[in-house]
């Protein structure tokens, strides 16, 4: 099979079904040796910014939510969870909790700024270097096998915040 790309997504997820997917269903296990990933051949391109005058949203991979409002994100799933979480940049980094079961939190505990760089963020909209940071943050849980559900279900989502937002940039913060 030629590389898979998201332009070619058709492609990948019928390999995906064929291969990753359908040993899932028939053995309940994960062999990522079936698993094909998304290689993009072209770099997104687009006007340049002027980031001293852009707003500026953070998204995190984390796992990140509030639970006083948010249910946990479904981290057990072995097929993923491709649901977002907001809350507030504002929000003490000690009412957070992270669901998400496929990377060592040690770090993020320690210091969340590991995965939300928050407070960085806000120093370099202080020495202007960023225009404003949004005052919302996203977070989802990285762990998203399914391509085609993250095209359809999770960029969506965030998609709705940056228009809503008039957001300028998305810096984009992986666990």
């Amino acid at each position: 099979m030629s590389k898979l790309t998201s332009d070619n997504l058709e492609s990948w997820t019928e390999h995906f079904q064929k291969g990753w997917l359908k040993n899932f269903v028939d053995t309940k296990s994960i062999d990522w040796k079936l698993y094909k990933y998304v290689r993009n051949e072209q770099t997104v391109a687009g006007k340049g910014l002027d980031l001293s005058k852009a707003r500026l949203l953070l998204v995190s991979s984390s796992g990140a939510y509030l639970p006083s409002k948010d249910k946990p994100f479904h981290a057990a799933n072995l097929l993923g969870d491709y649901t977002i979480r907001t809350f507030p940049a504002s929000t003490p980094f000690s009412e957070l909790e992270y669901a998400h079961d496929h990377y060592d939190q040690t770090a993020v505990r320690k210091d969340a700024q590991v995965l939300l760089p928050l407070n960085h963020l806000r120093d370099l909209v202080d020495k202007k270097v960023i225009g404003s940071l949004s005052e919302t943050v996203v977070s989802f849980m990285g762990y998203q096998p399914w391509v085609g559900r993250v095209i359809k279900k999770t960029l969506p989502a965030i998609h709705k915040i940056v228009q809503e937002e008039a957001i300028d940039a998305v810096l984009l913060v992986p666990s």
